[in-house]
């Protein structure tokens, strides 16, 4: 996770740096953002495993905008990164290249799931009164890398260990989700829904979240 807060920080520093440059150079057709989330999870349960109330993730993207005839609104496209983090209670992830995934009970002080993405993103955008704007869409989002990492007593001889993995099996690579942006300015409310489990259903668990955060559009 500080991994990608570290990014997060970076995109967030390079965006007000140059937003109004691109802003100006891009007559306003180009827009940058990033949000910051918890997901929630809506999937079945699954044994052994069950996540904690909250689960930050963040994201980010770059959208090229097109206008809806003479309004102010738009219809936008574009591309940008997915980091969801999936944080477990009282388990851990011990066999990660099995076919199945399964998960152990231990006594961990710290397990998590990382599914990092790429997102191609289709909104459309509605200004009102100028300050507020509404934006609601869909995308499509290719995964780029699952790893796991555990920190605690796992095996039960006493010593606290730290065990990463930097692949996971049995994942989708390609997932589903619906989102929506109600803001102020270049502040929002930024909700999400993802249709589709990070896991092959039947291999496991059906992990289904509802994202709620803030974002910053900086133009």
């Amino acid at each position: 996770m500080k991994k990608c807060f570290l990014i997060l920080a970076l995109v967030s520093v390079s965006f007000m740096a140059n937003a109004q440059l691109i802003k100006d150079r891009s007559n306003g057709k180009v827009t940058m953002g990033f949000d910051i989330f918890t997901d929630i999870n809506t999937g079945s349960k699954y044994e052994n495993f069950d996540l904690r109330a909250i689960n930050q993730g963040f994201g980010t993207y770059l959208t090229y905008n097109f206008p809806m005839g003479d309004s102010k609104h738009t219809v936008s496209l574009g591309a940008g990164y997915t980091c969801h983090n999936y944080y477990m209670k009282n388990a851990w992830l011990a066999e990660p290249y099995a076919h199945a995934i399964e998960f152990t009970e231990a006594t961990v002080k710290k397990s998590k799931l990382n599914f990092h993405y790429m997102d191609i993103p289709l909104e459309v955008n509605l200004r009102i009164a100028d300050k507020f704007k509404i934006s609601f869409g869909a995308k499509v989002s290719f995964l780029i890398q699952a790893n796991s990492k555990a920190v605690g007593y796992m095996y039960g001889d006493g010593h606290k260990w730290e065990v990463k993995f930097n692949n996971i099996n049995a994942v989708e690579s390609i997932i589903y989700s619906s989102f929506a942006r109600f803001g102020y300015r270049s502040v929002n409310l930024y909700v999400g829904y993802q249709f589709t489990s990070p896991f092959i259903e039947g291999r496991g668990p059906q992990i289904l979240p509802f994202s709620i955060g803030i974002g910053i559009r900086p133009y």
